[in-house]
C-alpha cells in the first residue's frame, strides 16, 4: 500500500497537529528531509515531509507564500514545523499559503525533536517493506502451488489458459486489479475478473505496437486512478501472448517479483506449446507436401480430423511478414496452414458456396505484421497438378499485392497498384528531383506530361500545349539534359510516367481533354 503522511500523524507519542484545514493526507510519503533554508528544494526529493523550525522565515505574506509555492513545485509530501525555538507559534500567513495550496502543514510541538520524527517514518517503511515483502513472498508460493495443483499435475501437462487461469487470480488479488493474459492478436484468453474481458479492445494499440518488436518490448500506461502494464509471454524470440496487468498505484518492486514470475510460469509453458505447434507445423508441412504430388482426398483428411475443406474446391494462400515480424499460425477449420522458410505462412484452405475463404485468412491481411496474404483462384484440389497450381498463384498475388491480394485481381490492377502509395511517391520525388528543382520545373512538367499522353508525338503535343513544335523540342532536350537520361528509351518514358502520376495532384490527370480544332501557334 505504501506509507502515508497520515499515518505519520496519527503516530500519538509523536503529538502532532495538523493545522491545514481538510488536508489532502494520503499522499505517499517516501522520507523526511530537515532544512533551515527558505529555498529547501535543491536537496529534497518527491513525496518527502520537510521539517523546519521557521529560521529563515519571517511571518510576511508574500515570503511565506514562496515558500510554500516551492514546496508544491518540489512535489514535497507535507511541512512540519517546529515551534518554540525560532517561532512562539506557526505564523499565520504560512497557514494561510499552505491552505491555498493544499500542502499539508504539521505542527511538531516544542518537546519532540526533529530526530524522533525521522525515526518513526524509519521504522514505519522498515514495517511497510516488510510487510510488501512477505505479501510477495506469500503471492510467490500461492501462485506456483496453484499450478502444480490438480492432483500433482505439473505445468507441462496444462495448457496456457489452463495455467493462466491459476496464475491470473493470484496475480490480480496480489496487486487488487484487474490481470489478463491475451492471444498474440488480441484475443482474450483468460482474464479476471471476467467483467475485464471487455477492455481487451483498450490495449490493441499497445499491442499492435509491442507485436513487432518481440520479447523485449513492455509497455506501461497510467491515469490518475489506475496502473496498466502490458508485457509479452514467450521463448526465444517468439511471442505467445500478452500479459496484461492492472493496479490502484505503480507496482512496488516486490509487486514486480510477483509479475516476474507470473510471466516465467506462462513462458514456462508456453514452450511446451511451442513444441507441439512446431510439430503441427512439420506435420502440416508434410501434408502439403504430399498433396502436391498426389491431391488431396476426403478419406486422408477425415482421417486426419480436418474438418471443413473440401478438396474438390480449395484455394491455396501465401501469407508475408512484414520486415522483422514474427507470425503466428491461425488454427482454424478448413485450412492446413504451416510456415515457409522465409518467415511467412503458405497453406491449402477450403470455400464456401461462394467461394468465400476462411475469415481467418482475411482477418490475416488486417494485422499490422502481415505485409500481404495471396489467395488463388478456386481450384481441384484432389489433382496434383491443380495444387501445384494454386501454391504458385498464391505467391505470384502474394508477392505482387499489398494486404488481401486475390490472384484473380491481378490482371485487372495496374502497376501503381502493387506499390504501397507513400513508397511510391517517395521514389518518385527522388526520381524527378533534378526535373523539380529546375526554375522552369512547371513547363518542363506540362511539356512532358503532354507529350507522353500524345505518345511522344511532337506535332500533337505542340497543338495541345499551343506553342511550337521548336519549343517542345527544346524543352524534351532540356529534361533529357537535366535528367541524365535519353527520352528514345522506353524503360526512362514509362518511369517518367508513373512517377508524374504520383507526384501530381488527382485533380490534375496526365491526359487531358482536347482543344478545340485550330492551328497551333508558330
Amino acid at each position: 500500500m505504501g506509507l502515508t503522511l497520515e499515518r505519520v500523524v496519527r503516530l500519538a507519542e509523536l503529538e502532532l497537529r495538523v493545522l491545514t484545514a481538510d488536508p489532502s493526507l494520503d499522499r505517499p510519503l517516501r522520507w523526511v528531509a530537515v532544512s533551515e533554508q527558505s529555498d529547501p528544494t535543491p536537496w529534497i526529493e518527491s513525496g518527502d515531509l520537510v521539517l523546519t523550525t521557521g529560521m529563515s522565515l519571517s511571518a510576511l505574506a508574500e515570503e511565506c507564500e514562496g515558500y510554500i509555492s516551492r514546496l508544491v513545485l518540489a512535489e514535497a509530501a507535507g511541512l512540519g514545523f517546529g515551534v518554540g525555538l525560532h517561532h512562539s507559534c506557526v505564523p499565520a500567513a504560512l497557514i494561510e499559503a499552505a491552505e491555498r495550496a493544499g500542502l499539508p502543514l504539521i505542527e511538531v510541538p516544542e518537546p519532540v525533536p526533529f530526530v524522533a520524527v525521522s525515526r518513526a517514518v524509519s521504522r514505519l517503511l522498515a514495517a511497510e517493506e516488510y510487510a510488501e515483502s512477505g505479501a510477495s513472498f506469500d503471492s510467490q508460493r500461492r501462485m506456483i502451488r496453484a499450478v502444480l495443483s490438480e492432483g500433482g499435475e505439473g505445468i507441462d501437462d496444462a495448457s496456457l489458459p489452463v495455467v493462466a487461469s491459476r496464475v491470473l487470480p493470484v496475480l490480480a488479488r496480489h496487486v487488487r486489479g484487474i490481470a489478463l493474459l491475451l492471444e498474440p492478436g488480441g484475443d482474450v484468453d483468460f482474464c479476471v475478473p471476467a467483467s475485464a474481458a471487455g477492455r481487451a479492445s483498450e490495449f490493441t494499440g499497445e499491442i499492435d505496437r509491442l507485436r513487432p518488436r518481440g520479447l523485449l518490448a513492455s509497455a506501461s500506461l497510467s491515469t490518475v486512478d489506475e496502473h496498466i502494464v502490458i508485457v509479452p509471454v514467450g521463448v526465444r524470440e517468439s511471442v505467445r501472448g500478452f500479459l496484461v496487468l492492472g493496479s490502484p498505484g505503480p507496482l512496488t518492486s516486490a509487486d514486480q517479483a510477483v509479475l516476474n514470475l507470473a510471466v516465467s510460469l506462462l513462458s514456462w509453458e508456453s514452450t511446451a506449446m511451442a513444441r507441439a505447434e512446431r510439430d503441427l507445423d512439420r506435420w502440416r508441412s508434410l501434408l502439403i507436401d504430399v498433396a502436391r504430388v498426389e491431391g488431396l482426398t476426403v478419406p486422408r483428411l477425415t482421417e486426419l480430423g480436418i474438418t471443413g475443406l473440401d478438396p474438390a474446391r480449395g484455394v491455396a494462400v501465401a501469407v508475408q511478414a512484414r520486415s522483422g515480424a514474427l507470425l503466428i499460425i491461425p488454427s482454424s477449420p478448413g485450412t492446413i496452414l504451416c510456415s515457409d522458410d522465409q518467415g511467412g505462412i503458405i497453406g491449402l484452405a477450403g470455400v464456401d458456396a461462394d467461394g468465400r475463404s476462411p475469415s481467418v485468412l482475411r482477418l490475416l491481411a488486417a494485422r499490422e505484421d502481415v505485409r500481404s496474404v495471396g489467395i488463388s483462384e478456386v481450384l481441384d484440389l484432389t489433382r496434383p497438378a491443380d495444387v501445384r497450381q494454386a501454391l504458385a498463384q498464391a505467391q505470384e498475388a502474394a508477392d505482387a499485392g499489398v494486404g488481401w491480394s486475390p490472384h484473380g485481381e491481378l490482371r485487372s490492377r495496374s502497376v501503381e497498384s502493387l506499390v504501397e502509395a507513400s513508397t511510391m511517391q517517395a521514389w518518385a520525388r527522388a526520381y524527378l528531383q533534378p526535373l523539380l528543382l529546375t526554375a522552369e520545373d512547371a513547363e518542363l512538367r506540362e511539356t512532358l506530361e503532354a507529350w507522353l499522353a500524345h505518345h511522344g508525338q511532337v506535332d500533337a503535343t505542340a497543338q495541345r500545349l499551343g506553342i511550337h513544335r521548336h519549343t517542345v523540342r527544346h524543352r524534351l532536350r532540356r529534361i533529357e539534359g537535366v535528367l541524365g537520361a535519353s527520352l528514345e528509351d522506353p524503360s526512362v518514358r514509362a518511369d517518367l510516367w508513373f512517377a508524374l502520376r504520383a507526384v501530381l495532384p488527382s485533380s490534375s490527370p496526365l491526359v487531358r481533354s482536347e482543344p478545340a480544332d485550330g492551328d497551333a501557334r508558330e
